[in-house]
């Protein structure tokens, strides 16, 4: 998640250091009209008194310990999250228990993940220590002969859209007997054969897979399904495994390895801007 955020972002993850210059400022007023006995200068005094009460709790109690803002800039957690909404973070529940599959996690990226860069990312947990994870693509035959979509296109997904007419930005979810489009759209084998320009020919659809500990995982919350292999790794004492839901468009652990457990900062509980899209995240 990156650093340079609209106004209201900028105002909730205001710099710690701000917020003691603001305190100082109105403390100093304060006692600049301690000796006033005007009616005028108790209330601003008291106004003082508010607004530092509130700056302290919210800015260098609650935030730095509890719940912080966050948004999202890109498409990786999609359809989950959308660019550009505006979540809650608990980063008080991670103190006392342990991050757990399927949790959607806030976490100080590895520098070898960003450049050097200091970043927040955003992922899905997916494996935790002890846990075998491994990365099947999809793929794809027709009339008995795996497709050559390799020829055409860089994955079978990309493949699919432009033989079948589709938006670059369409997603495209391979299952066994249809190919799902946008998440409603579901197109038949017949009818990937005619796209193909081989009617009646059967086709055979294998979905991209995440395996967890041997076992082919049932995602329903991906945009799309894998067009990558990764090779079966045991993930260490401390580390995480990290993806996106997006699987297709996201930096995560199967291009830059595990998360350290000492990077994470805190479990996305709940979209909270834009309005529509209020509500706790699963």
């Amino acid at each position: 998640m990156e650093p340079i955020t609209p106004l209201q972002d900028q105002l909730a993850n205001i710099s710690p250091v701000w917020v003691v210059v603001v305190v100082a400022a109105f403390t100093m007023i304060r006692l600049a009209l301690a000796k006033i006995k005007d009616g005028w200068a108790r209330t601003v005094s008291e106004t003082c008194d508010t607004v530092n009460f509130v700056l302290i709790l919210a800015f260098l109690m609650i935030r730095p310990f509890v719940v912080q803002a966050f948004y999202i800039p890109s498409e990786s957690m999609e359809s989950t999250l959308l660019v550009q909404d505006r979540i809650a973070v608990n980063k008080f529940v991670y103190r006392f228990f342990e991050p757990k599959r399927g949790d959607v996690v806030v976490f100080a990226a590895p520098p070898r993940a960003t450049g050097g860069r200091d970043l927040d990312f955003i992922k899905r947990l997916i494996g935790v220590p002890g846990d075998t994870i491994k990365v099947t693509a999809a793929d794809m035959s027709v009339g008995g002969r795996k497709s050559e979509f390799n020829l055409e296109a860089d994955n079978l997904h990309q493949y699919l859209r432009n033989r079948m007419g589709l938006k670059e930005t369409d997603a495209v979810k391979i299952y066994p007997d249809y190919v799902l489009v946008n998440g409603t759209q579901q197109i038949p084998k017949e009818k990937i054969a005619e796209a193909l320009g081989q009617p009646g020919k059967p086709v055979q659809l294998t979905p991209g897979r995440l395996w967890l500990n041997g076992k082919p995982q049932d995602e329903t919350y991906i945009r799309e399904d894998p067009d990558y292999d990764y090779p079966e790794i045991k993930i260490e004492p401390g580390q995480f495994f990290m993806m996106g839901d997006n699987r297709n468009h996201s930096a995560d652990s199967h291009a830059w390895g595990t998360l350290e457990r000492g990077r994470v900062i805190g479990k996305a509980v709940a979209v909270y801007w834009p309005f529509n899209r209020f509500g706790l995240i699963r």
